[in-house]
């Protein structure tokens, strides 16, 4: 094992080098002198705004599709009670059922309003159509 030895230092070691210092402007120079803006009246108008209009999201009311109005005249006996099923105007009538059954009575004559045998609605009459079984909707 080799044991350390430590240099020897001599004056050249700690020799200073010369540095000019940096010049450096004055802050009197440097800064300009600031003068606050004087204010009038007219830098106070004020302007009008109008406040955006923007969609009630969450709270718009969506549009409703409103239930032609139902006439009674036609009732069904089920299960020891009787219901009356759904009358509307002709004009009413729901399309794409495969067909439309209509009832006269006196000078008048009604649409039985048709609905898919799912729809909550549906009665426990039933009618075959050129598009399927179709039940008869009870008056609500």
């Amino acid at each position: 094992m080799s044991v350390y030895t430590v240099p020897s230092l001599s004056a050249v070691d700690f020799a200073l080098t010369a540095h000019t210092p940096v010049t450096v402007t004055s802050p009197t120079q440097a800064l300009s002198v600031y003068s606050v803006p004087s204010l009038s009246a007219v830098d106070f108008a004020l302007t009008t705004w109008t406040v955006p209009s923007y969609m009630d999201v969450g709270w718009e009311l969506l549009p409703t599709s409103t239930f032609p109005t139902q006439y009674s005249g036609f009732r069904v006996y089920d299960n020891g009670a009787a219901f009356d099923l759904c009358l509307v105007a002709t004009a009413d009538a729901p399309t794409g059922m495969g067909g439309q059954l209509r009832l006269r009575k006196g000078a008048t004559t009604y649409a039985v309003y048709l609905v898919e045998t799912s729809d909550g609605d549906a009665s426990t009459v039933r009618i075959r159509t050129t598009t399927g079984v179709k039940a008869i909707r009870r008056k609500t």
